[in-house]
């Protein structure tokens, strides 16, 4: 039973979130040097009161599961003080370098020169950051980036995978259950799962060593989770041997015909009538008043196949893949689609 003093301290962390990451947003607005936009139609866009009123409404949808008791309030989960503000300093230190790359006067990572045996879709400077997704700094970064450019909301649209996740496990024991999250990086949504249901058994499977690392430093050490280096389009598991998918803001890094391999390989290995649940970015007409932010999201951050993601059907694909949507959410600037196999 949650109380009125829960919904307090709650709306009281999520406010100051906000708050600290929208400070973030604004100041690195003014130390980028402005881009020309892109030469392409722009399509409508949201004013900042809509898009706070939605983030806001955002709040109160996750805040009524909680209440409802679909799954408990989030458990804080910040570094300590000195290593929060030492990330914050990390994030604008690492600026001028973005802009550089904004302006195109920095190349990219040369392919092989880091990671060897890792994909030449995987050696970029995704968002513009430096080293990509390959050292134990950029690591200690991208939650930062990530939080500013959603200005606080990206836990919670990941955690709008809860729902249907909560919904499908009534009536089962979850300790018997097994989970995976494909493309954990720093296991922000794989910690939260643990933290909601902590009998489950679950696993998170990247490509990045250093983001494994930061991610067993999140979630602490448990026998409950597993770690395991590996691709998303090779899943390094049995057919039908895991009982519910979880993954987060990765198709749109993914290049269409590894993306089909992607999701080929998630309705392989989980079990029928398991739960696939897949959190990424809007998509054109979902929501027609913001087209216009996915016109110019690929121009001013480096997301070398998010047209073509924003162009398509998260359902249309799973379908292709051989599961079937039985849920759809927009949260704030998130897509969530559940299927059953």
């Amino acid at each position: 039973m949650v109380s009125a003093f829960d919904r307090l301290a709650y709306a009281a962390r999520q406010t100051a979130r906000v708050a600290w990451y929208a400070g973030h947003y604004a100041a690195g607005r003014r130390l980028l040097k402005p881009l020309p936009k892109p030469d392409v139609p722009i399509g409508p866009m949201p004013s900042r009161a809509e898009m706070t009123a939605d983030m806001r409404a955002l709040f109160e949808r996750e805040w009524r599961d909680i209440e409802a008791g679909l799954f408990p309030a989030p458990r804080v989960r910040q570094p300590e003080p000195a290593e929060f503000l030492r990330r914050s300093l990390l994030y604008f230190r690492d600026l001028p370098q973005v802009d550089a790359r904004r302006h195109g006067k920095l190349d990219e990572l040369p392919p092989g020169e880091q990671g060897d045996g890792l994909p030449g879709y995987y050696r970029q400077h995704f968002h513009f950051q430096t080293d990509g997704w390959l050292s134990e700094d950029s690591a200690a970064l991208y939650d930062t980036q990530v939080e500013v450019l959603f200005t606080g909301a990206a836990d919670v649209m990941r955690r709008r995978s809860f729902k249907p996740i909560a919904e499908w496990m009534a009536g089962r024991n979850q300790r018997g259950l097994r989970g995976l999250d494909v493309g954990c990086g720093t296991g922000r949504l794989l910690a939260f799962l643990h933290d909601a249901w902590p009998g489950l058994r679950l696993s998170g499977l990247d490509l990045s060593p250093p983001y494994l690392a930061e991610a067993r430093r999140l979630i602490g050490q448990t026998a409950r989770v597993k770690l395991i280096e590996g691709a998303a389009e090779q899943l390094p598991f049995e057919d039908a041997s895991v009982d519910f998918i979880v993954s987060s803001f990765l198709l749109h890094e993914l290049p269409g015909e590894v993306r089909a391999k992607v999701l080929a390989e998630m309705a392989r290995v989980v079990q029928p009538d398991g739960l696939v649940v897949l959190v990424d970015s809007i998509q054109r007409g979902g929501h027609p008043g913001w087209d216009g932010l996915i016109d110019l999201f690929p121009h001013y951050f480096h997301e070398p196949y998010y047209a073509e993601y924003a162009n398509g059907s998260m359902e249309d694909w799973g379908k292709g893949a051989g599961l079937t949507p039985t849920a759809t959410e927009r949260a704030f600037l998130s897509k969530i689609v559940a299927f059953k196999k």
